[in-house]
This record gives C-alpha cells, structure tokens and sequence, in this order.
C-alpha cells in the first residue's frame, strides 16, 4: 500500500498486484504460443498444454490479481475499504470517529529457525471500537516482507492525530502459540 493522496481533510491509500498480474499473464500468453504453435505443427500435447494454461493460468491470475483503495476522509466522517478482484468489487465503510489509529499485524516466517532474529511478514491493518471491545481491520491485501506498512501505518496515525501510537509491538500469534506449546498447554501430540 502507498500513500497517493495527503491532505489535511482526505488521505488516500492505493495497492494492486498489477505488476505481478501483468508479468503472470505476458508469461501465459507466451505459453500458450508455443503450445498452439506446436499443436498446429501436429503434436497433440499442444492442445493439452494450452487448454491447461487457459483453466490453470487464468485460475491462478484470478486469484492473484487485486486492487485495493483506502480513502479516509475526514469531510465524510468515514473510511471507505475497497477491494477490487476480478470477480467483482467489495466495498466496506467505518465511521472515522470509531478508527482508533493504524497497525501492522507480525506474522513470523515460517522459515525462520533464529529464535532471537526471527523474520516477519506484516499487515496494514486499522484498530476500531471503544477500549474492552477492539477489532483489527485488515486495509492491505496480504502479508508481505516489506517493511513500508510501518511506515505508513506512522503516516495514517500522524494524520489521525494519534503520532504516540504504538505499531506493531506485540508478539506475533506464532510466538505467542509457540509459548503456549513450551508451556505444555497446547494440544497433546
């Protein structure tokens, strides 16, 4: 997610997968050339291959391709989530004043075996409710290693007026499972 638009009354965030999704689908159509190409040069594979990369490859840009907005705006009282996939578009509105400031979800690496440095992944994400009832309100799209929604999660809680929030200063819910497995209060194996 990048900041596109920073102004005192609105702040607009934007995403996509379209870089991924273009690359994806200039790879498919490459292969479904050579596939159709050796299919018309008798090998019948070719037929296979290519009627493979059309269910297979679309499948796959289904599910990765997205588009996501997310305008705060100030004017309105509100924060509008949108989240555009190719099957359609999913629009989701808060009321400003319940958007208690913004965070970033930890995920630890999977692959991450150092027990002091461990690796993350992190979620934009925005906090909501009164103090005993909060709820975390994903505003990306997914994980990612990039450490930019730390820094946009500072720049959504300064233009909260909320500059002191703490972002992403808990333990990961793999670490805290992970505790609780040491513990001997997991399940039994």
């Amino acid at each position: 997610m990048k900041i596109d638009l920073n102004q005192s009354d609105r702040l607009i965030l934007k995403g996509t997968t379209r870089v991924i999704a273009t690359v994806l689908c200039i790879v498919l159509l490459v292969i479904m050339g050579v596939s159709l190409s050796a299919a018309v040069a008798g090998f019948t594979v070719g037929w296979g291959v290519a009627l493979g990369v059309v269910f297979i490859g679309g499948g796959i840009l289904w599910l990765v391709y997205h588009k996501t907005e997310v305008v705060f705006d100030r004017a309105g009282n509100l924060l509008t989530l949108r989240k555009t996939m190719l099957h359609g578009t999913r629009e989701e509105t808060i009321a400003l004043e319940n958007v208690k400031q913004a965070d970033v979800d930890l995920k630890r690496n999977d692959r991450s075996n150092n027990r002091l440095h461990a690796s993350y992944t992190y979620r934009l994400c925005v906090v909501t409710g009164s103090a005993q009832n909060r709820h975390r309100v994903p505003i990306s799209h997914g994980y990612t290693t990039s450490k930019r929604h730390l820094l946009t999660a500072q720049k959504i809680n300064d233009w909260l007026g909320v500059p002191d929030a703490p972002i992403a200063v808990g333990p990961s819910m793999a670490d805290v499972a992970e505790v609780i497995k040491t513990l001997g209060f997991g399940k039994a194996s």
